[in-house]
This record gives C-alpha cells, structure tokens and sequence, in this order.
C-alpha cells in the first residue's frame, strides 16, 4: 500500500493525490507511521496545510511506533512554512540540522549534508529577516540574513550548480547591501537555470522528426 501510495503521489501534476491519500489511509490503518507522514505530503502538495497536514504529522508523532523524527520535522517546517509560521519553521528546520537523533544513532545519517535542506532553512530567514522592518530592527534583520548566507554557503559547497540556491543568495546579498556579490550569483543563477522552453523544443523536433511521436 504503502509504494503504491508513493507511485500514485509522484504522478506529474498531481493527477493522482486523491487515490494517493486513499492508499496512506490504508497503510495508517494497517498500523504504521508511513501513513500519517504521507498523508501530510499529500496535503501539503494539495494546499491543505491549515489543518488537514499538520493533524497527520501530530498523528504520526503520537504513532506507536513513532515516525521517523527527522521526517517529521521536515514536514512540519514545510507546513509552517506555508503558513507563515516563519520561526516555528526555522526551529524545525534547524533541529534536522543539528542531528542528535536516537532512532538515527549508528545509522550514520548527517542531515547537515542536504543541500535541499539547507536551501529551505536558508529561504525561512530570509523570509523571515524580511519581517524585521526598519533602521531600529536592522541588527536582528542582517543576524538572520548572514545565518541564511551560511546555509547556502553549505547548500553550494554541497551543489555549486543548485539555481535556486544562487538565486536566493543573490536576494539576501541584495538585502545585505552587498551588490557586486549578489551580481556574482544573479550570473550564476541565469547559467545553471533550466531553461524553461527546451523541453516544448525537444518535443517539438522529435515529432518533426519522427511521425510516430506526433500522436
């Protein structure tokens, strides 16, 4: 039920959310903690953060067995994200950083080491470093902006050709009032960016070519 649920939530466009969450159900039922922490993906891809994802996640961590705690922490901080609950998030996302699991213990696991991660946390300070208006609060604004440029610094060590990664840098530079470096990242971001018409391009020389893709 379980891989099921996962082939039908990584359907392209989301064509398959309803039967996805149908089959988490059934994995919650059958007594594992995989179902509420799919269940909450499912409603955080749908939008419904409100309520819906964050009562799976309370679920999941009250399950017996408990879910996997960094899991949990990841959606929570995504959930909280969503909402705008920008500190709540921060907090999550830091603790998955910072490790010190017992259901990780002599796994191995250094979650400091994903750069998605890293990205995620970096773009809630930024978020949040915006909310921090005016000359009086400047000090907190720019303590939270360079805890964000610490992050993508880790993300591109990790990944030096992640877009979104660049492209955020070059916001909080902005921010910083650092315009020569946020220039630097805004020439990255531009080079590894996908390009958002090669795929429509490739398909369309491919039924050019070929009469039996242009079906």
């Amino acid at each position: 039920w379980n891989d099921y649920g996962i082939g039908l939530l990584r359907k392209p466009g989301g064509a398959q959310l309803r039967q996805a969450e149908e089959a988490f159900k059934e994995v919650e039922a059958l007594g594992r903690p995989d179902g509420p922490v799919n269940l909450a993906r499912v409603y955080l891809a749908e939008g419904r953060v409100d309520r819906d994802a964050p009562e799976a996640l309370r679920r999941a961590r009250d399950f017996d067995p408990p879910a996997r705690e960094w899991s949990v922490l990841w959606f929570t901080g995504l959930v909280n994200k969503q909402n705008g609950n920008l500190d709540e998030a921060i907090a999550n996302l830091q603790q998955i950083v910072d490790g010190g699991f017992a259901q990780a213990a002599g796994r191995g696991f250094d979650f400091s080491k994903d750069w998605r991660l890293r990205i995620e946390l970096a773009e809630a300070l930024y978020e949040r470093a915006r909310q921090e208006r005016g000359e009086s609060r400047r000090p907190a604004r720019e303590a939270l902006l360079r805890r964000a440029v610490g992050h993508l610094e880790a993300a591109l060590d990790l990944d030096p050709e992640v877009a979104r990664a660049h492209y955020i840098m070059e916001q909080v530079l902005i921010d910083l009032g650092d315009e020569e470096g946020a220039a630097v990242h805004a020439g990255l971001h531009r080079s590894y960016k996908m390009d958002d018409n090669a795929r429509d391009v490739a398909v369309a020389a491919a039924r050019a070519k070929y009469p039996a893709a242009d079906v």
